[in-house]
């Protein structure tokens, strides 16, 4: 097991079959950060390469964290626990990516180089969901968050001039 490296040569990696384990500070991930509601707390990652026919290599990488998110009912944070297990196909030419099967996601390679904080980003970037939303929040909250939300009904004066 390795340090993370600023980059990876790929062929080497692959041929090598590396596996990389650690954890780094969720403030390294810059464009994680601007979706959060709080850029603290540390995330837990193994990335293992290996080779794949007919691509130039594969991943499997594993993350594990708990991101701070604002719930889009309540607006209050909530912390949200990420476990991910997946594996990456490395391509450099769009023609490869029907190669990539569908336990599989692509990951473009530049220059024969990738950059594992960067792949490490892209899992939780992709693992935030559109809308956060705290499942562990009561009933009661719900119902309170979204009857400070509702607004007079403007044609309501209309029903007594029947």
């Amino acid at each position: 097991m390795k340090q993370l490296p600023d980059k990876i040569a790929l062929d080497k990696a692959v041929n090598g079959q590396r596996h990389y384990q650690g954890s780094i500070k969720i403030q390294q991930l810059s464009r994680l950060t601007e979706m959060l509601a709080e850029d603290s707390g540390d995330v837990e990652f193994s990335i293992q390469f290996d080779r794949a026919a007919r691509l130039l290599g594969k991943a499997r990488v594993k993350v594990k964290t708990e991101l701070a998110l604002m719930c889009t009912i309540s607006s209050k944070q909530f912390m949200f626990p990420v476990d991910i297990d997946s594996t990456i196909g490395f391509i450099d030419d769009l023609a490869y990516e029907d190669l990539i099967g569908d336990d599989m996601e692509a990951s473009w390679v530049e220059e024969g180089t990738v950059k594992p904080h960067e792949i490490i980003e892209d899992e939780l970037i992709l693992a935030v969901p559109d809308a956060p939303f705290n499942e562990h929040y009561a009933d009661d909250d719900i119902e309170e968050a979204s009857m400070t939300d509702e607004k007079p009904n403007p044609f309501a004066v209309l029903k007594n001039l029947k």
